[in-house]
């Protein structure tokens, strides 16, 4: 069986070292080059409590990739204390690993000439067919030094539906990861988007930033296979849409993917089961992203994706955080 993995992120790249330890050698992974302004150190990114026993999955120790533990496994919620199991990991690095010994080519697939194409471009979704209601939000992050340590928040941004955050890269707290998405934020200048997350911090120094595009509109189960291009990770649709979180499911639906080889079927049925819950968030979600507060169910929906994304907010705080949002969302934004 011929497979090209399109793409070297976190479910390319697991994905081609989980075929590798099963004995599979006729594997060519493509990858376009990546310019990255940070290159003193690799940014971290946030996973959960289920990112361990994956990456053990593999044959790798996930404690050489950690760079920073909530204290007592608390964040912040628009200030509303909640119970977290999210921590920052150094992506870069688990990367290199996922990927040692492997040649990758940097050049375009020619589908023809595999039997499998695993279409694992993220947001591109470069080789699976277009998505129908797709949905992608703006993304800008830095990595800063600040004068006094911060634990790990989110709050709304100001004045356009979203949300920003600060996560900690490094033990002490002194080293941030600072940022913010949104749908409707194009003409918004990036520091007024982040303005909320970059408010408390008294920043030493900017060490590099960045802005890219996240897919929120959930999977779409029909469009995940076509022919021989089976979609995985973000370009299946498979990240939070209330959280943004999508390394953790890139790796769940690696496993899906690797267990259901020549039976596309199976593995839609496999994501079917795991991740169906995604559609109704997304649709919440979009609703909070055209500027309409969520009624109950919406909340509820919204609620139960934190949770899957490792964030846990008590019942009684919900209120608090629906005034927060809609307080937010209303605030006048400064033009680009």
């Amino acid at each position: 069986m011929r497979i090209a993995i399109a793409g070297a992120g976190v479910a390319g790249s697991y994905i081609s070292r989980l075929l590798r330890l099963r004995g599979y050698r006729n594997i060519d992974v493509f990858d376009v080059r990546h310019r990255i302004a940070c290159g003193i150190h690799p940014c971290g990114y946030g996973v959960d409590d289920k990112f361990d026993p994956l990456v053990r999955f593999v044959g790798l120790d996930p404690s050489r990739y950690v760079l920073h533990m909530p204290p007592r496994f608390l964040a912040k919620v628009e200030g509303v204390a909640a119970k977290t199991t999210v921590f920052m990991i150094d992506k870069p690095s688990l990367l290199a690993d996922l990927i040692d010994g492997v040649e990758v080519k940097y050049e375009r697939v020619q589908p023809d000439r595999y039997d499998l194409v695993v279409d694992a471009t993220g947001e591109a979704r470069a080789y699976a067919p277009p998505l129908e209601h797709d949905l992608k939000a703006r993304v800008v992050q830095w990595r800063v030094r600040v004068e006094e340590p911060s634990a790990t928040a989110f709050m709304p941004t100001r004045g356009v539906p979203g949300y920003a955050w600060i996560m900690p890269l490094s033990a002490d707290g002194a080293e941030l990861h600072v940022g913010g998405g949104c749908e409707q934020g194009v003409d918004v200048r990036s520091r007024t988007l982040t303005s909320p997350a970059f408010k408390p911090l008294r920043v030493k120094s900017v060490i590099c930033a960045c802005g890219a595009r996240i897919r929120l509109c959930g999977p779409d189960f029909g469009r995940v296979v076509d022919r021989n291009v089976w979609a995985v990770g973000e370009a299946a649709g498979l990240v939070g849409p209330a959280t943004g979180a999508g390394n953790v499911y890139a790796m769940q639906s690696g496993i899906h993917l690797v267990n259901n080889l020549g039976d596309p079927g199976g593995y839609v049925a496999a994501l079917e089961r795991d991740f169906s819950a995604l559609v109704p968030e997304a649709r919440a979600v979009r609703k909070v992203l055209a500027g309409r507060l969520p009624g109950p169910i919406d909340l509820l929906r919204i609620r139960a994706g934190w949770s899957r994304g490792g964030v846990e907010v008590a019942w009684k705080d919900m209120p608090r955080l629906l005034f927060a949002m809609a307080r937010a969302f209303v605030e006048v934004t400064e033009p680009a």
